[in-house]
């Protein structure tokens, strides 16, 4: 955490380079600096608060449960909207860490028990998933609390692919991966944009872009794995129409930022570029990584980096031992990541 001198600096210094039309209200930019400093945690203490308040709401429902309350389907049902209204009402009264982590528990069982006791009740799975959805976007409505809104981001789109697969049309997943990019995309690029809307908006933008980087792994997960889930991999082309070109697109973004020099280059920069992509057209898992490395590395996003990293390997792995794929789809594969990794230490090193 900075002190209140070097916030002072990094403010002349947005006046100097601004102007005199530069303005901003001094008393409440420092009291919300210090409100989040005070409820600023080491991951560790974060962790383990939360695992306290998990134990503490899995306590209370045991008790339910011992009271006979899986017996009664509206009991489940009742409880569980309690528990997600009592969630919500919690981080929008008090701003205390304590209280989130608290909240976040039983935010989490409140949706359990909600689905059981929808279930208990024979109720459609698309009207719980439709309603389970509903639900998560209107607490974003309500809070920003980071936790809670990553984890509403992530039932929304959890619930966007139950409902692909319990229909069983499992080639809108490649829909679902081509929108998943497209708004990942343009909420990375559109960032400064994002975060001047309110205090709303700046509050809900870090675990909306975190959220969106997950949900997109999601399909990427399932498409990279040959005949999981009975998705066909003959279509995962459709998934890369959308990938390549936008990766393309953030390539051109990045060079015009890192290297501006080199736009006479420009049709270089490109044929490297979709050699390097086009033996990942049947792998859009791959290209789908790389697009999130160039994302989070344009917007020095060192949790997204480290994610698509990780996730560039995984694929990477799966392709490799996946025995449908010939040898020399591997090599290129290889190769192609090679390539990658070599031209991102470039820009990462350039002078």
């Amino acid at each position: 955490m900075r002190n209140n001198k070097q916030i002072k600096e990094i403010i002349e210094g947005l006046r100097a380079s601004e102007g005199d039309n530069f303005e901003y209200d001094e008393a409440v930019l420092f009291a919300e600096y210090q409100e989040q400093g005070e409820n600023n945690a080491t991951l560790s203490v974060k962790i383990f608060s939360i695992v306290g308040g998990l134990m503490a709401a899995l306590a209370f429902l045991g008790f339910l449960l011992i009271a006979g309350l899986y017996k009664s389907e509206a009991g489940l049902l009742l409880f569980g909207l309690v528990f997600i209204v009592a969630a919500l009402v919690l981080n929008k009264i008090f701003n205390k860490f304590i209280i989130d982590t608290f909240s976040v528990s039983i935010y989490s069982i409140g949706f359990v028990l909600f689905v059981s006791g929808l279930l208990g009740m024979d109720t459609s799975n698309n009207i719980i998933t439709l309603l389970v959805i509903g639900i998560a976007v209107i607490g974003l409505f309500i809070t920003q609390n980071y936790v809670l809104s990553f984890i509403s981001i992530l039932i929304i789109n959890g619930g966007l692919l139950h409902l692909v697969f319990v229909n069983e049309v499992y080639n809108l997943i490649h829909l679902y991966i081509g929108v998943a990019t497209l708004a990942l995309t343009w909420c990375m690029l559109n960032e400064a944009k994002l975060l001047t809307l309110g205090t709303r908006m700046a509050k809900l933008y870090d675990p909306l872009r975190v959220g969106l980087i997950i949900s997109l792994l999601y399909g990427l997960v399932i498409v990279g794995k040959k005949d999981w889930l009975l998705v066909s991999q003959n279509y995962n082309w459709i998934s890369s129409a959308v990938i390549i070109p936008v990766v393309l697109y953030v390539v051109n973004v990045i060079s015009d930022i890192v290297a501006p020099q080199i736009s006479k280059n420009k049709p270089g920069i490109y044929l490297l570029s979709i050699l390097v992509l086009a033996p990942t057209v049947f792998a859009p898992s791959i290209s789908g990584a790389i697009l999130i490395i160039l994302l989070t590395f344009l917007v020095n996003y060192k949790t997204g980096l480290i994610i698509g990293v990780i996730a560039f390997i995984y694929f990477i792995s799966v392709y490799y031992y996946d025995l449908s794929f010939s040898l020399l789809i591997k090599s290129m594969l290889l190769f192609s990541s090679g390539i990658v990794f070599l031209l991102f230490y470039l820009f990462t090193n350039k002078k």
